[in-house]
């Protein structure tokens, strides 16, 4: 079974200005089972920045989350269901702030299915984000993230 779908996302990070924030404008959702429980989920990162004084495209990057479905044995469907854990990792490179970011993250949640294929899946992200400047500057702030991915298992 593979799935697609998409993950609408809002970013705010904290050295961004007051009322600015990043809506992700291809959030497109592919996930695969790799072996029994063990799937990968792959989520397109391409930020546009809302700002008051100038709104343009901010970031791209990816999204890579192993989740392991907590279920003995192996799916009947062969879809992927109920609760998982996984760890994560996402890449992006900021054009308008002109840096590069790293984040790594656990991630529990929750896979909804319905008979016909569609799914919601509801997830937490905590971990870390490096930052690294093109003027050579680096920082790291906390990362925490809420994933809801609608979809279906095809």
């Amino acid at each position: 079974a593979i799935f697609i779908g998409i993950n609408p996302s809002v970013t705010k990070e904290k050295f961004y200005p007051k009322g600015a924030f990043d809506v992700n404008i291809l959030p497109v959702t592919f996930e695969t089972p790799v072996i029994q429980n063990l799937d990968a989920r792959l989520i397109l990162l391409m930020n546009y920045g809302f700002r008051s004084t100038a709104s343009a495209l901010i970031s791209t990057g990816a999204e890579l989350c192993l989740p392991y479905y907590i279920h003995r044995g192996g799916f009947d469907d062969g879809i992927p269901k109920g609760f998982y854990v996984g760890p994560g990792f996402a890449y992006t490179r900021n054009i308008y702030y002109g840096n590069s970011s790293f984040t790594a993250f656990a991630e529990p949640g929750y896979s909804f299915v319905w008979d016909d294929g569609f799914s919601l899946i509801i997830g937490l992200q905590y971990g870390q984000t490096y930052f690294k400047f093109d003027d050579g500057t680096r920082g790291q702030t906390t990362h925490f993230g809420v994933k809801v991915i609608l979809g279906w298992w095809l």
